[in-house]
Order: C-alpha cells, then structure tokens, then sequence
C-alpha cells in the first residue's frame, strides 16, 4: 500500500475559504472606518450583495450567485471587494465543473501578483488554495458515487471532466515553478508546488505518465528540502497560514497532551515545566513529513473497511517535537480508515530537530493511500 504527500488545501474545507472571510471582515472594518458616509453605503451595499451571493451559493443556486459576484467584480472599485468575489467565484465555478473561467480568474491573480507584488501575491496564494480545494472537493464527489478516478475504464465523460481537471492542475504547477524562482518566495511555491503535484500524481493517465509526475514531485521535494531553512527567516505568507493552518500545537500549554482516540497508543511524555523562564523552541510549519522520518510504519488495512470496500487517503496531522517524537493532534479521510492511519503514524520515527544550533519542532502532516 504506497504512501502519499499531497499538501495544505483538504477537501473538508468548505467551499468559501478561511481568507474569504477574513477579507469580508477587512471589508467591514472599511466601511465602519471610511471618512464618507456615502463611501461607507456603498461598501455596505456590496458586503450585503455579497452575503446573498453566499446564501445562493449555501443552496446551490450557483449560476446565480456567480452572476452576482461577476457583477461585484465588475462594478466595484475595491480590491478588497473584487478579491472576495474573485475567490468566491473560483469555489463555484469549479463546483459547476467550468474550468475555463476558473483558470481564466487564476491566471487573473497570477499576472496581478508580478505587477503588484506582495499583496496580489497573497490573493495569489489564496486563489491557488481555493483552486485546490474545489479540485479536491471534485474528486471526493467521484469517489462519493462510487467511482474510482484512476480507473482506466471510466466513461468519456468522466475521462473528458479529469483531463480538464488535469490540466487546470498543470497550469497551477507552472505557475508555482514561476514564483519559486522570485526572492524570498522559493519555499512557500515550493509548498504550493509539492502539494499540486501530489494530486496531479493521483490522477496518473498510465504508467509512464505516473513516472514522470513522479519525478517531478520527488524533484520538488527535494527543492522544499533544500529550501527549509529559509522557513524560519522569511516564514509563510499571511494568505498561505489563513487557509492552511489546520494543525493544532500541542505544546501551546504545558499540561500533559492526551492522542484525539481513548484507546490510542500513550503519548509521549510532556514536556518538562520546572525551567518556566526557558523560552519554548519554534513551531515551524511544513507541509508534508514524509522523507524527514527515521523509521516509517505501513497502517494495516483494516477488516471492516476492507468488507465495505472502503478506500481513500488519510491525512494524519502531527507535531515533531525538538527530541523527534511525533504528536498527532487530528486526522481527515474516511472514518473506517483514521485509526489505522493514525496507530501507523504514532510508529513514525524521526530525527532531533534543530536550527541555528536551537530545537526546533515541524508541524505537518503525512499522508497514507488505502487501495484495494
């Protein structure tokens, strides 16, 4: 049973991301601040258009709100506002399965970012992130009726619907190669790159088409690899942390932590509260764990999930602590195959970590495929 790393965007999300909400907030903030009140009316009225797009988004009415929101994009004159609507738009439209405009508002933001820099880059990121969701929320849909997306037998429909959605995903890598060669911005492409890949890998046409995505995503590895000390000076963008930051740190108080499942393996042993004064080492956050660890555990399939044909990727989030033991704080995926994944994960083994000479702990995740 072969493991797999894809990245930060989960299919659990819902379809509007965490930075939407965020921006629609910014857009409150603007309109309560703003010196006019008839430049604080209009703010209004587009946040409260805004908010009936996402109620016809809520059921389904879809081609209705995506008229709404191409309306905001249209007549609004702040960035904030067409942002929100551009990254509520990207959600719908890869609903509805219309990847023509979706790659047409990704590659909106993307020419955005290199005239704009920082801020662009941001929406960029979040952009891509939403792109990923709905590619993954797509696939989860597949296997939802039953339908295994590397068949190599599905109906030209469903073969027509991935090849496109293989190709918005390849637009996505390119662009995430592009931003990796811009200063100051490798390891945050890279991530974006490594996750993307994983995904793309999944949806192998062949088998020469699997070894060449392969390459490409343990090339990128590789490239993150090289990168990870950049981690720590430049961090990660603000867009990247709103809509990844899924991993809960069990060391942010000092009482002993206790595994999410009662019948779980013990945890390791908490962390040591006699030197208060002594400052906690850094949480650095990575995306996938796979190819720092020491020792790696295949989860046994278990029988129930076997019995109901039952497959699917788990992702099990974790914390490797200074000393490489590994704390997993949740994990997403197919009930009947969580903790399998998870008992798999606690027997991970993984190096001291440190950085400039100091511990330092990794958040991230690693990601186990249960085939049949």
């Amino acid at each position: 049973m072969p493991l797999m790393s894809s990245f930060y965007f989960r299919p659990y999300f819902n379809v509007i991301l965490p930075t939407v909400l965020i921006l629609i907030t910014t857009v409150m903030a603007v309109g309560q601040s703003t010196g006019s009140a008839e430049d604080a009316s209009g703010v209004n009225s587009v946040f409260q258009r805004i908010q009936r797009a996402r109620a016809l988004a809520a059921v389904h009415q879809l081609q209705a709100a995506a008229a709404e929101l191409e309306n905001i994009r249209a007549s609004a004159n702040d960035v904030t506002l067409r942002n929100v609507a551009t990254l509520m738009l990207l959600g719908i439209y890869l609903e509805e399965g219309n990847y023509g405009r979706s790659q047409s508002l990704l590659e909106e933001t993307f020419q955005k970012r290199a005239a704009q820099k920082d801020e662009s880059l941001r929406t960029y990121f979040a952009a891509a992130g939403q792109t990923i969701i709905g590619i993954r929320s797509h696939l989860a849909r597949y296997r939802s009726y039953g339908i295994n997306p590397t068949d190599t037998d599905l109906p030209v429909e469903a073969n027509t619907d991935l090849e496109r959605v293989r190709g918005l995903l390849e637009r996505v890598i390119a662009q995430a190669t592009e931003i990796s060669k811009e200063a100051g911005r490798t390891y945050d492409a890279l991530a974006l790159q490594e996750d993307v890949l994983g995904i793309r890998l999944s949806l192998a046409r062949n088998a020469d088409d699997r070894a060449k995505w392969q390459t490409e995503y343990l090339m990128a590895r590789e490239k993150m690899a090289a990168s990870q000390k950049q981690v720590a000076s430049l961090g990660r963008s603000p867009a990247l942390d709103a809509v990844t930051n899924r991993i809960p740190n069990p060391f942010a108080t000092k009482p002993s932590v206790t595994p999410n499942n009662s019948d779980a393996a013990p945890a390791p042993t908490p962390l040591p509260t006699a030197n208060t004064s002594a400052p906690e080492p850094q949480l650095i956050t990575t995306g996938s764990l796979n190819g720092r660890e020491t020792k790696r555990v295949t989860p046994v399939y278990p029988a129930q999930a076997k019995t109901h044909n039952v497959t699917g990727t788990v992702r099990v989030f974790a914390i490797v602590d200074e000393n490489g033991k590994i704390w997993i704080t949740n994990s997403e995926g197919p009930m009947l195959l969580r903790k399998a994944a998870e008992e798999a994960a606690r027997a991970w083994a993984f190096p001291p970590s440190t950085f400039g000479g100091k511990p330092v702990r990794f958040a991230g995740y690693i990601d186990f495929d249960f085939k049949l």
